[in-house]
């Protein structure tokens, strides 16, 4: 790598190639920022080889343990130092930093026997005439002990990390106590959004939607601890982008099994929904919505009989989708869809490649899949010239509207 400056470092490791990107780490190590830069990117295969090679700096570090990506996190503490002990404890994920107490001796976790005793009246003894150290109070506020957080709120200077446990696992006189307490103005208001996301009630949590949005830095927690009708609401009035990948992201399955029966997605977000490849959410979705036309061939190159069944029960397939079809050579899918379908003219060429000769014979017989009494055909517009209508006309532009707008 030739001597660039900073801004230049930056520029070409957040858009490299990978495997540009990784030609040159192996010439010249990178500046610390740009080591942060790079952990940013979520590349973990180069990340690993420059820890291997190089070590990281102690923000760098910072970077990896936030970030809690399981490979990068066990790679630093496979031969840690104090110092990055120190950093991971500081920093670190606490579940992914209990794990590790649990399984090694930690001399940086001095108070680890006091708080694991659960013997609150010694802790308050101990909180009273000692500070503790930043992972002894998250360890505190993660164990739910409300009157032991509400003396860690008087006796301690929380930071940012304690403050947002404490507003994710505290009761709410203990969040009342940090706002009095612990905050700015500025940082009161910020607080004061998380409890109402925390403790209100739907009605009060719609009623502030409805007049604005969340501080940006509470979005996050919106996003996590938001009720999912909530989050909906929001996510419609302010359009934000993104918004049903967070909401497929949450896990919440009976919630989520109903937002799929009743919401088209973006592609963006169908892409997701066949990424994450769960058979319930895929057929709530499909029963009623039809993909996007990539989304379509993918979803028939994931090559799942059953769904693919249901979706042609349902719904008719663009040209190429069509032909994704064909080269599965599974002649039920294939009886089924001619029965029901007309072909587009480069599918009935490959039917000719791929079809049996009973598939071939029912084509030659109903070449225009014209509708039978016994079947009722998907009203989902499909780009043939066979298919143009005045009524098609007009749902092709309905569905051209209806991808401008993400909900």
């Amino acid at each position: 790598m030739k001597k660039i400056n900073l801004e230049q470092e930056l520029g070409f490791i957040q858009s490299a190639e990978p495997n540009n990107l990784l030609k040159a780490i192996m010439k010249k190590r990178l500046s610390p920022k740009g080591e942060k830069a790079l952990i940013k990117r979520g590349l973990t295969d180069i990340s690993m080889f420059y820890i291997k090679a190089y070590g990281l700096s102690p923000i760098s570090k910072i970077e990896v343990f936030k970030s809690n990506n399981p490979l990068l996190v066990s790679a630093l503490l496979e031969n840690a130092t104090p110092e990055t002990l120190e950093i991971f404890l500081t920093h670190g994920e606490y579940n992914s930093v209990m794990r590790y107490l649990k399984r090694n001796d930690v001399p940086n976790y001095h108070e680890r026997d006091l708080i694991w005793s659960k013997d609150e009246a010694k802790i308050l003894s101990y909180m009273e005439h000692h500070r503790l150290s930043p992972f002894a109070k998250l360890d505190i506020i993660m164990r739910k002990k409300d009157t032991l957080i509400q003396k860690l709120i008087v006796k301690n200077k929380l930071n940012e990390r304690e403050k947002l446990a404490i507003m994710r696992f505290g009761s709410y006189e203990s969040v009342m106590l940090l706002i009095k307490v612990q905050t700015t103005v500025k940082e009161a208001d910020r607080l004061r959004q998380m409890k109402l996301i925390r403790f209100g009630s739907d009605k009060q949590i719609e009623n502030f939607i409805r007049h604005q949005r969340f501080k940006a830095e509470v979005e996050e927690f919106f996003y996590q601890y938001g009720t999912f009708s909530a989050l909906v609401n929001y996510f419609k009035h302010y359009m934000i982008e993104g918004g049903q990948d967070i909401l497929l992201k949450r896990n919440e399955r009976n919630e989520i099994l109903n937002y799929l029966s009743k919401h088209w997605l973006c592609e963006e977000s169908e892409k997701l929904l066949l990424k994450r490849g769960i058979h319930s959410e895929i057929k709530a979705y499909i029963k009623k919505h039809y993909f996007h036309d990539e989304q379509e061939v993918k979803f028939i190159q994931r090559g799942k009989h059953r769904e693919i069944m249901l979706y042609l029960t349902v719904h008719s397939l663009n040209d190429k989708a069509q032909m994704e079809l064909l080269y599965r050579r599974n002649q039920e899918e294939i009886m089924y869809y001619i029965s029901h379908y007309p072909l587009a003219d480069e599918a009935v060429e490959v039917l000719n490649k791929c079809g049996t000769d009973a598939a071939w014979d029912l084509w030659m017989q109903n070449p225009l899949g014209e509708e039978k009494e016994e079947f009722t055909i998907s009203p989902k517009l499909k780009k043939k010239k066979h298919h143009s209508s005045p009524t098609h006309d007009f749902l092709r532009q309905s569905a051209a509207w209806q991808k401008l707008a993400p909900y």
